[in-house]
């Protein structure tokens, strides 16, 4: 009897989730069909981490301060999160936000966008331009943020010269013949990055907000997504820190990790939030940065710390030391980009807890002597348009949009 109870019950839940999400797809569907009319844009935005999100936040506000639909779709798992999140950060106007299963139930819209190429990815038939927009600044490997899936897209917005040369390669190497239209238009994220730099932070407000001691060093930890990365092997390492060199710890670990806690492939099999929620670790002057956006965090921060994690690239533009963790066993199986093997001529890369506690310290007490000021500039390798990338996007779409609206006008 129990088992059938326990049976009748799920169904019910299913009933109820399904219910629930053609009630937003239909809503969806009618503000989509409303802005058409009126001659608004229409776009369908697929975001599959929190860390999507922030790439795309500052353009989707934007073309919705200029009237345009937004719909996000998201996979089941991510939908409560991904609400907190819209709901954070816009007070009215905000974008729909739609299950992907009703992924083929839409009409025809001016843009689909995505931030991701994984191998699996669905392209929606009904939209004009399906533009990828990279949910990074470079590839952190040869082949990283790329798959076949590419040929799918239309377009694609390039963050750097280093990120268009790695998909170039990318392309050439797995002969795909259709290359999408290319347009030199930087990371949108990254410009709160130089607002921030060019007009500075509260320092020290900020880290007393955070639970942390002001008059201390601030030490930013970033891992990167994968099974042979730092969190599974120097993070007992890590969390030494603010009480071996008296520092505040800032912890970002990749929000992948914290998708499927019983994922060995997403998480290790660890539920991470739990973990760091933790009474032996919470309160010990260490803060997780879950599901929040980075620049004021590395703003506030006097050292990174990292594995291969793109964070790297943040802490770069601002010329804040940074200290990378080996990790070879990743390397046996990843190539490097088109950049080489950027981390000791950008940072201190360490090989033994030895070699990190020197780092560190040397870091903390004269990080003027750490920075590698004398490191060749590669920021246009990085980034086209730095600080102006949102406003490049935004002004893209509007022109593409125009060229739809004349080829109707032609038919």
């Amino acid at each position: 009897m129990k088992a059938v109870l326990h049976k009748l019950k799920n169904k019910l839940v299913r009933l109820g989730s399904a219910l629930v999400g053609i009630f937003w797809l239909c809503r969806a569907r009618v503000d989509i069909v409303r802005a058409k009319r009126r001659g608004f844009m229409t776009v369908i935005a697929e975001i599959t981490t929190t860390n999507e999100f922030f790439y795309l936040q500052s353009v989707l506000a934007e073309l919705i301060g200029d009237g345009a639909c937004v719909v996000v779709i998201t996979h089941d798992k991510l939908m409560g999160n991904l609400r907190k999140l819209i709901g954070s950060s816009w007070k009215e106007g905000r974008p729909d936000l739609v299950d992907s299963r009703f992924f083929d139930h839409f009409p025809w819209v001016d843009f689909y966008l995505n931030a991701t190429l994984s191998y699996d990815i669905k392209v929606p038939k009904r939209a004009h331009y399906k533009i990828h927009f990279p949910h990074t600044v470079t590839s952190k490997t040869k082949y990283d943020v790329f798959s076949p899936a590419i040929d799918k897209m239309t377009d694609v917005f390039l963050t750097g010269e280093a990120f268009k040369k790695d998909m170039l390669t990318f392309c050439a190497d797995h002969r795909i013949a259709k290359i999408p239209k290319l347009h030199e238009i930087g990371c949108p994220k990254y410009d709160i990055l130089f607002e921030l730099r060019d007009r500075g932070i509260d320092r020290k407000a900020f880290i007393k907000g955070l639970g942390l001691d002001p008059s201390l060093p601030t030490v930013f930890y970033a891992a990167t997504w994968n099974q042979n990365t730092s969190v599974f092997t120097w993070l007992d390492r890590i969390l030494e820190i603010p009480e071996r060199f008296k520092a505040n710890l800032i912890v970002k670990i990749h929000p992948g990790s914290y998708i499927d806690p019983t994922s060995k492939k997403g998480s290790g099999g660890v539920d991470w939030r739990s973990f760091f929620d933790n009474s032996d670790i919470a309160g010990h002057r260490i803060y997780n940065a879950y599901e929040v956006d980075s620049p004021e965090f590395i703003m506030g921060s006097d050292l990174a710390v990292t594995d291969i994690s793109t964070i790297w690239i943040e802490f770069y533009f601002l010329r804040k030391p940074m200290i990378f963790l080996d990790i070879p066993r990743f390397f046996e199986d990843h190539e490097m980009n088109s950049l080489g093997d950027f981390r000791p001529i950008y940072g201190s890369l360490v090989k033994t807890p030895k070699e990190f506690y020197a780092a560190i310290a040397r870091s903390l007490t004269v990080p003027r002597e750490a920075r590698p000021d004398n490191a060749p500039s590669i920021d246009d390798r990085l980034l086209y348009n730095r600080g102006k990338a949102t406003a490049a996007a935004v002004a893209k779409l509007h022109e593409m949009r125009g060229q739809i609206a004349r080829g109707c006008e032609k038919s």
